[in-house]
């Protein structure tokens, strides 16, 4: 008489392989999707914010150089019309010279499609004292000119 062998193993079930394999696929993708979507939000970002940043910037170290009659340049239309260049240069000649600035933040809105900007910047003065300063700038002509109370 022969007896049959053992019987054969039982078949291994993969499932939970594959489900782990796939649950890892899909978080990764999700990840990747999250760094890429920050990035681009990121240069959006700084696409909308640096030109208006990159302005103030300048404008401030006109101001810093004695250079008022090109800080004028910077102004926009309403401030050009409530300042002439002469009493532009009085307004910054009786403030105290200033040394340095740092620009502390800047934010951009776009309302109805009037776009403006808003710059905090830190001046310190020749005399070592600071102060923080608010530039607002408007969009005039595809180009950030400061406006308001420009210094």
């Amino acid at each position: 008489m022969v007896y049959p062998g053992p019987p054969p193993p039982p078949q291994k079930n993969n499932t939970t392989e594959i489900v782990l394999v796939i649950v890892g696929v899909v978080v990764a993708l999700c990840c990747c999707g999250a760094v890429v979507g920050g990035y681009g939000l990121f240069k959006t970002a700084t696409a909308a914010i640096g030109p208006a940043q990159d302005t103030a910037d300048a404008f401030i170290d006109h101001l810093e150089r004695g250079e008022t009659a090109v800080a004028y340049t910077y102004l926009c239309t309403q401030a050009r019309d409530e300042f002439t260049t002469d009493e532009f240069d009085e307004i910054v000649g009786g403030r105290p010279a200033m040394a340095e600035h740092e620009i502390l933040g800047t934010m951009v809105n776009n309302k109805n499609g009037n776009v403006s900007a808003s710059v905090n910047a830190k001046l310190t003065y020749a005399d070592g004292s600071s102060e923080a300063h608010l530039f607002r700038l408007t969009k005039e002509d595809n180009k950030w000119r400061v406006c308001g109370n420009p210094y």
